[in-house]
């Protein structure tokens, strides 16, 4: 008897640990419906610290959707076909690759980047990592995954661009 009043206090907080747990990573690190990409909708972040550059970052969205690219797909090593653009500002010129952050996604983090790339004479090739924009994939690792989806990108333009890239 003594032991069902010690045993049930700690399968209940048990649960409690294993259910919370459970939300958590639901919260941080699913994504269970990708939100696919939009022409006529900018997926620019909500709050009010981005209020001051919403109309700059609107702009350069728009003015990066308008430029010719070339979009790029490679397969990861665990099978998700992730998804990339590829901006050149001239034949030869070196390239940026740029990844997004955390529930971002390429052409909204990016914009500005493809921008400075060619008025620094560089080309770019942005791309939406697992589980954003195109790109497959329903869980965000932080890296754990995503660092090898970085390096399949840089074998990727060796192969395409060449060493010199």
């Amino acid at each position: 008897m003594e032991l069902l009043w010690i045993l049930i206090p700690v399968t209940v907080l048990a649960f409690a640990v294993v259910l919370i747990a459970y939300i958590c990573f639901r919260m941080a690190f699913y994504e269970p419906n990708l939100p696919k990409e939009n022409p006529d909708i900018l997926d620019l972040p909500q709050g009010e610290v981005y209020e001051p550059f919403r109309e700059v970052m609107t702009r350069w969205a728009e003015e990066v959707r308008a430029m010719p690219h070339e979009e790029m797909s490679i397969t990861s090593f665990d099978g998700l076909t992730l998804h990339g653009k590829y901006y050149e500002y001239a034949p030869g010129a070196p390239i940026e690759l740029m990844f997004h952050g955390y529930r971002g996604n390429a052409q909204r983090d990016l914009s500005g980047g493809v921008r400075r790339c060619f008025a620094v004479g560089r080309s770019a090739l942005i791309v939406d990592q697992r589980c954003s924009g195109k790109s497959g994939g329903h869980v965000i690792t932080f890296g754990v995954n995503e660092h090898k989806d970085c390096l399949k990108w840089i074998e990727f333009m060796l192969q395409r661009f060449g060493k010199d890239v």
